[in-house]
């Protein structure tokens, strides 16, 4: 597969703002300069993810959005604040089908305002509960719909393997949980399939986004962690055959209350023996692992919250204005 020659990630969404933290050589970050001044104003942040990736060769780019947030007026918001223009959006891919994935994709569809891909495993369709020992959470995915996608515009491609976006940029499609450690997983989640049975939710339509930049190695976004973020990594590493790998961010599913210790700390030694140089848990990583990878691989720890604009590789100036 043909590599991209660079690399832009925007948040568009994400659980956290924060504008004291400040900008470096390969991070542009919407700080206390943009959101106390009146001429920008402040972001929003909710319990959700949004991704604006650009990639880019000799030739021309590519952009599509990975996942459409929680709720489409903070990724409207968000991206009205940082100048990107929506209209540019060429596809977008939903991770898998829980709400602070897929939940702001009719307004953003809408938004975008020209017919528009959107790929997405079958199975993220399928209603899905969680069971929890003093309630249930019946339906968790009720707002995603096959017809609401296409009235707002999305034209649907169901698929379970992966899909190349353009070069250097492809989805994992399904994919298998390898390391050990990873398998330990909350409970209490269903599934209800297409035949009326109702089973376990193994969350089989979860998938991640890989970028292969010439150069510089494989950028892995693992929106969820439901596969387990190094089962990922190794998964995108053997669908691209590139080794090296540059960084990986996302939510990494080290978060949730019952995790343990030992997922935590083995999470986080394999990402660190990796020696990439970008590690940005998110989402619904939660603080032990963010911890754990700041004291194990300092250098290459990044926090990364609503407002980030990574670069990785030959990137044409950003033009856009915070506005």
């Amino acid at each position: 597969m043909t590599r991209c020659t660079g690399a832009r990630i925007t948040v568009l969404d994400e659980n956290f703002i924060d504008i004291l933290l400040p900008s470096t050589p390969r991070i542009r970050r919407y700080n206390m300069d943009q959101h106390f001044n009146a001429r920008y104003g402040e972001l929003l942040a909710e319990n959700g993810l949004c991704f604006l990736v650009e990639t880019f060769t000799e030739a021309g780019s590519t952009t599509i959005l990975f996942d459409a947030g929680l709720t489409a007026p903070v990724v409207l918001h968000n991206a009205h604040r940082l100048g990107v223009d929506l209209h540019d959006v060429e596809a977008i891919v939903l991770s898998h089908g829980h709400p602070d994935h897929f939940g702001g994709i009719e307004g953003v569809l809408e938004a975008i305002g020209h017919p528009t891909p959107v790929v997405a495993h079958p199975d993220a369709f399928n209603p899905r509960m969680i069971v929890k020992p003093h309630t249930t959470l019946p339906m968790i995915n009720i707002g995603l719909t096959r017809d609401g996608v296409r009235k707002a515009g999305g034209h649907l491609m169901e698929v379970r393997d992966s899909v190349p976006l353009g070069p250097g940029l492809l989805t994992s499609g399904e994919m298998q949980t390898t390391a050990d450690f990873e398998l330990e997983a909350p409970v209490g989640r269903l599934c209800v399939h297409l035949d009326g049975r109702v089973e376990a939710d193994d969350i089989n339509d979860h998938q991640v986004l890989g970028i292969d930049v010439e150069g510089h190695g494989l950028i892995v976004i693992d929106p969820c962690g439901h596969r387990g973020v190094v089962s990922s990594i190794e998964h995108m590493r053997a669908l691209t055959g590139t080794e090296k790998l540059y960084g990986v961010l996302g939510g990494f599913h080290t978060g949730h209350p019952g995790i343990s210790a030992n997922r935590i700390d083995n999470t986080a030694k394999a990402l660190a023996a990796y020696e990439p140089q970008l590690i940005a848990p998110m989402h619904c990583s939660g603080f032990p692992l963010k911890k754990a990878v700041a004291e194990l691989a300092p250098d290459a720890f990044e926090m990364v919250t609503a407002g980030t604009v990574l670069t990785i590789g030959d990137v044409p100036a950003d033009t856009r204005t915070w506005r």
